[in-house]
């Protein structure tokens, strides 16, 4: 027989593992696919002061699903989400968010798009189908799991291994198809770069190097150079070049470099230009292949 205090503790330890877990107490059954039967799992959702979900039930990644959502999430989600799913200047942290705490397959991810969330490319949320939604939602289910699994001083689950690549490819791609030449030297901006980062820190700076912000962590460029500027021409008077600050349909905010902030309210004479030295990695995101980015890696880990 349990004492009084000892039930206490032992409710209260249910209570905290079904909040970490993500899912509320009495949260009520949600749509999807159930995860795979475990032991102790039976009777698990009735009773037991009306616990319907717990550390004993949580979603089950499907890793070839996770894999179809990173290209949606890669195509619509990342510029202001983060390459992590950690947010930035423009997103929410989605490792953090209840609707992905709570989501189970899409239940709680398909109705929040389905409200009309904005995608990067400008297509409406609801061109995303179900199938999409779920293959998002094993993505960013992964993405959560491996934040809480990787977290510091956790050696038992460390990064996977990515230089697997082949050097002589990835300085191929690099000097070819890719482009990187035009603006990278491997004897200058470049240079011993694989002494100084992992590789798994190079594969996130070059697929990455805004770092899901702007300004955040480039691969061989300051964060000034790698800034975001717009410049603004209006009908009379001359054009101002500046950090953005604001810009919606009514007005564009900036702050020029000497720290002078201006205001414009847009009209159709007002000409806006956006200058992004980083717009170039954003275009190759669809067109590397799995064996791009390992190449890649591997030629960048060679320049030491």
């Amino acid at each position: 027989m349990l004492t009084k205090l000892t039930r206490t503790k032992h409710l209260l330890a249910v209570t905290l593992l079904a909040g970490a877990s993500g899912f509320l107490a009495v949260q009520a059954p949600a749509q999807g696919p159930p995860p795979a039967a475990g032991p102790g799992r039976a009777g698990r959702g009735g009773g037991g002061g009306g616990l319907t979900r717990g550390p004993d039930d949580q979603p089950q990644v499907d890793p070839t699903a996770a894999n179809r959502g990173r290209t949606v999430y890669v195509a619509e989600c990342v510029n202001c989400h983060g390459p992590k799913a950690r947010g930035g200047d423009k997103g929410a942290d989605l490792i953090r968010s209840q609707v992905m705490l709570h989501d189970r397959y899409g239940s709680q991810l398909g109705p929040f798009l389905a409200k009309g969330h904005p995608l990067q490319s400008g297509k409406p949320a609801t061109t995303i189908s179900t199938a999409q939604t779920t293959d998002l939602s094993h993505f960013l289910r992964q993405r959560l799991v491996d934040t809480f699994n990787r977290g510091p001083g956790n050696s038992g689950n460390p990064a996977p291994n990515v230089l697997t690549g082949d050097a002589k490819a990835g300085e191929a791609f690099f000097n070819g198809a890719g482009k990187c030449n035009t603006c990278h030297k491997p004897d200058g901006d470049l240079k011993g770069i694989g002494s100084k980062f992992e590789p798994a820190d190079l594969q996130q700076r070059f697929l990455f190097p805004g770092g899901g912000g702007r300004g955040r962590g480039p691969v061989a460029a300051a964060s000034a150079r790698a800034r975001v500027t717009i410049t603004v021409t209006p009908p009379t008077g001359p054009a101002v070049t500046g950090v953005p600050d604001r810009i919606d349909d009514f007005n564009v905010t900036l702050r020029d470099e000497n720290g002078v902030f201006h205001s414009f309210t847009r009209t159709p004479a007002l000409k806006l230009e956006k200058h992004d030295p980083l717009a170039a990695h954003v275009a190759m995101l669809p067109v590397y292949t799995d064996k791009n980015m390992h190449d890649i890696v591997a030629y960048l880990d060679s320049l030491k």
